[in-house]
């Protein structure tokens, strides 16, 4: 049986955590994983460093490792002429993808003056929703918040009936 180490890993951001491993470079891929899975708004590069512990909880001299990684959420999938960049897409707000009200597609109130609009990239597939918190937030609440969802079938086949227009 093979015995496991304590590593502390970490990142930038100077978030941390205390794991098990069977050696460096299985600590090194867990440090890894934690940060591509990590809560960040745009696309980014993470440095995560890697330090074999002792039961006291300080590094050992010479133990230690780091790399980066991708975290964040992916690119719009499946680029065609819209790029990477929202400025890029051609948000449109068809009704059969996005719900609502045929007067208003894509439109939601959420409460109080908070509203949510959804749209999807007439190039790609890709959605867009967007949310406005409206006058009535809470202390410290994002005025707007913006969420990407990669396309699905449904988009993608969208998407290919407005191309053979």
């Amino acid at each position: 049986m093979t015995e496991t180490k304590r590593y502390e890993i970490r990142e930038d951001s100077g978030a941390s955590e205390i794991v098990e491993a069977e050696s460096l470079e299985a600590a090194l891929e867990q440090a890894r994983e934690w940060a591509a899975d990590g809560d960040y708004d745009e696309r980014v590069s993470v440095r995560v460093y890697v330090d074999e512990i002792d039961e006291d909880g300080n590094a050992i001299p010479g133990e230690h490792a780091s790399d980066s990684v991708d975290a964040g959420p992916e690119p719009c999938p499946e680029v065609t002429e819209c790029g990477e960049e929202d400025e890029d897409h051609d948000w449109e707000s068809p009704l059969e993808l996005v719900g609502g009200l045929r007067e208003n597609p894509g439109v939601f109130s959420i409460g109080g003056t908070a509203f949510r609009y959804e749209t999807v990239c007439r190039n790609c597939g890709m959605y867009k929703t967007v949310t406005d918190a409206g006058m009535q937030r809470n202390p410290g609440q994002l005025d707007r918040e913006i969420e990407y969802t990669p396309a699905n079938e449904r988009s993608l086949a969208w998407v290919a009936e407005r191309a053979e227009v």
